[in-house]
């Protein structure tokens, strides 16, 4: 059942076997509800095949008066015709139905219809008036012309009288000699009387409705067994659609179909106006439950459940479908326009508060523009005659202008308040741009951006002082140590009589310390050159393949005494840079000197040029032997270093030497940090190739 469920074939399957069902179901109760009101569970067939029958032969005997009241009638040629046609209407050959009139008083025979039966199956009877002739008068007439006698017959032509003229002579003049015979009728009381023949001989109406009668009583207790075995059928069927609806083959969970997106009040209401809409243009089918017309209303009843059901079953099953996905009635306009309503009123009720929160700080103007509404309104009043007209319609104008002037006002007040605090030095004051629009909410975002722009550059000069303060302190730390040694080395020569070989010690000391001393005083000399860029720039053609060949031919020995492996990888479409080959040394040697004293031993140093995007890239990578817990950012002011403990020579200018030194070169530098793994990278625009 769970796999039938999400099968498309499966569902029509079954909605298929419902309309069918439920047809069946519909029809039966139809027939049994036909039988019930026929006392055909009673045993009785004598009303159902009356029931039958009844409207077929009611036509009958309308057709047998107008076939007696034409045959008692004038006997004119026309009458003749039409006697003709009733004749073989109700010929043996053609029908079953026979009738006679009589008189009713008398009991005497007037007229019957041809083919008398002997025996009949079925007999009623009708008291009638029909035109029966009373008597007749001839006379011979002269009349002047053709013309005046047909005009006269034509006047002798009423209700009860009939007027035939016969030319007799006509004379040279046209005068006309006729004989004219008028017929006088009389309503006559008479009994019509119908019959079925015994037995039924001809295949006509009354012989398949007589045949229907006995099947319908012979069927009468199957109706109900198909009624009841319908029902159960339909109601296993409806489950299992209601189980299906909402689900996709291949799809897990619910799945919506674009019938479930529709809205469902909306759906509900197209529905029902379209069964309004069907009912209106439905005509009258009461004719249709009698004679031969019952199973058409049979049928017709049957095919009305079918499209019931299927627009039931649209409801049922997209109604499941949204309940299964849950939210339903979210999907609905009611709820749409509830919802809409809500927010208008939020806001409604937001812009209310606000407005009296915020009234306070307008207070003053909006006391003035409220008593220039009441003196515009005196003097409006005043001169104009309809005043009621006139109050209502400056009143709703004045709360809109009202409304508008007090949001203004406040607007207004926010920006002054927010030009006070900027004035007052609180740089971290941001005016509320809510319910602030166009000019007045533009200006309030400058006024903001004022504030952000000081407080940043307060910021960036807090964190140059901090900076400025770490320099001297690190500066002073990096001096202190070597002069320390110096100082010491010194006093203990002084103090001891020393052998070569411990003054050799001391004095490697001291060499080593001063040149330290030396080194850390020529690296602030570059860098604040470089800074400032009092240096000299000499620009020209450079080839980084070249230039960085030779700076890892260089410091291969070191590398390697460090324990670092190099790998070097050249771009053989490596384009020329305009760089100054003197300044870009420095800078590698800068970089290596810093991979050499903080790479980790045992791994290896990628050295490597490349060229993308317009740029001849330079890049340095290794793996730092220090955790580098701090931004790349901070690794390039001065006199920090990868050592946070500061137990290496090292002087902290390094790096910012080397980005001071291509950005005079009009280069880029730039410092990833990647866990442990540092890079450095050297960017310029590339030269296009020379030309022969």
């Amino acid at each position: 059942m769970k796999k039938l469920i999400s099968k498309l074939w499966a569902r029509i399957t079954a909605l298929v076997l419902l309309c069918v069902f439920a047809a069946a179901f519909a029809a039966s109760c139809f027939g049994i509800l036909f039988l019930l009101e026929n006392d055909a569970y009673s045993g009785k067939t004598d009303t159902l095949r009356d029931t039958l029958l009844d409207q077929d032969y009611e036509n009958d005997m309308v057709t047998a008066r107008n076939y007696a009241q034409t045959a008692l009638g004038a006997q004119t040629n026309a009458s003749k015709t039409d006697l003709s046609t009733f004749e073989s209407l109700f010929s043996r050959e053609n029908s079953n139905f026979y009738f006679q009139v009589k008189d009713d008083k008398t009991g005497k025979l007037l007229f019957e219809s041809p083919n008398q039966a002997d025996a009949h199956l079925y007999s009623t009877s009708e008291h009638v008036n029909l035109p029966v002739e009373s008597g007749k008068t001839t006379s011979t007439l002269t009349f002047s012309s053709t013309e005046a006698l047909n005009t006269y017959v034509n006047s002798q032509n009423t209700q009860y009288s009939t007027a035939v003229g016969e030319v007799l002579s006509q004379d040279e003049n046209g005068s006309v000699t006729a004989s004219v015979t008028v017929y006088q009728f009389a309503d006559t009381n008479v009994v019509l009387t119908g019959y079925l023949r015994s037995p039924l001989t001809v295949k006509d109406k009354y012989y398949t409705l007589n045949n229907m009668a006995e099947w319908l009583f012979r069927w009468r207790w199957n109706f109900i067994a198909i009624a009841a075995a319908s029902f159960a059928a339909c109601l296993f069927l409806f489950i299992f659609l209601l189980c299906a609806a909402g689900h996709k083959e291949g799809v897990e969970g619910v799945h919506l179909s674009w019938l479930d997106r529709i809205p469902l009040d909306l759906y509900l209401l197209f529905l029902l106006l379209l069964c309004a809409a069907g009912l209106n243009a439905f005509p009258d089918f009461s004719y249709l439950f009698s004679g031969t017309n019952t199973v058409y209303a049979a049928v017709a009843l049957s095919l009305a459940c079918v499209l019931c059901v299927l627009l039931a079953m649209s409801v049922f099953m997209t109604f499941a479908a949204r309940a299964k996905a849950g939210g339903w009635w979210k999907n609905t306009v009611v709820y749409k326009v509830l919802v809409l309503l809500g927010r208008f009123f939020r806001w409604l009720g937001r812009g209310v508060r606000y407005v009296f929160r915020n009234l306070p700080l307008c207070w003053k103007g909006a006391l003035v523009w409220c008593g220039l509404c009441l003196v515009e309104l005196i003097f409006m009043a005043a001169c104009s005659g309809d005043t009621g007209r006139f109050a209502a319609w400056w009143l709703l104008g004045r709360v809109i202008l009202t409304a508008a002037v007090v949001l203004t006002l406040i607007a207004l007040r926010k920006l002054q308040k927010g030009g006070e605090a900027l004035a007052k030095g609180d740089l971290r004051y941001q005016i509320d741009l809510r319910h602030l629009y166009g000019d007045l909410k533009a200006h309030g975002e400058n006024l903001n951006s004022i504030a952000g722009g000081m407080q940043k550059a307060v910021d960036e000069q807090l964190r140059a002082e901090r900076f400025k303060t770490e320099l001297i302190t690190n500066v002073s730390h990096d001096i202190k140590t070597p002069l320390t040694s110096i100082v010491n080395y010194v006093d203990l020569m002084k103090k001891e009589d020393l052998q070569p070989e411990k003054a050799k010690e001391y004095l490697a000391v001291l060499d080593r310390q001063s040149a330290r001393l030396k080194k850390l005083t020529e690296d602030l000399v570059e860098a604040s050159k470089a800074s400032t860029g009092a240096m000299p720039v000499a620009l020209g053609r450079t080839d980084l393949n070249v230039l960085l060949s030779q700076v890892a031919g260089e410091y291969d020995d070191r590398l390697r005494a460090a324990g670092l492996e190099p790998v070097l990888t050249l771009c053989p479409a490596m384009p020329a840079v305009l760089a100054d080959g003197k300044l870009l040394w420095r800078v590698f040697d800068n970089l290596l000197g810093n991979i050499c004293k903080y790479a980790l031993p045992g791994t290896r140093v990628y050295l490597e040029t490349r060229a993308e995007s317009g740029k001849a890239v330079v890049s340095f990578k290794n793996v730092s032997k220090y955790a580098l817990n701090i931004s790349s950012s901070e690794l390039m002011e001065r006199f920090v270093r990868g050592d946070s403990s500061r137990s290496t020579e090292g002087s902290g200018l390094g790096l910012s030497i080397a980005q001071s030194l291509t950005q005079l070169q009009g280069g880029e530098f730039q410092l990833v940090i990647d866990g442990d793994l540092f890079k450095a990278l050297v960017s310029f625009g590339a030269l296009p190739p020379e030309t022969t």
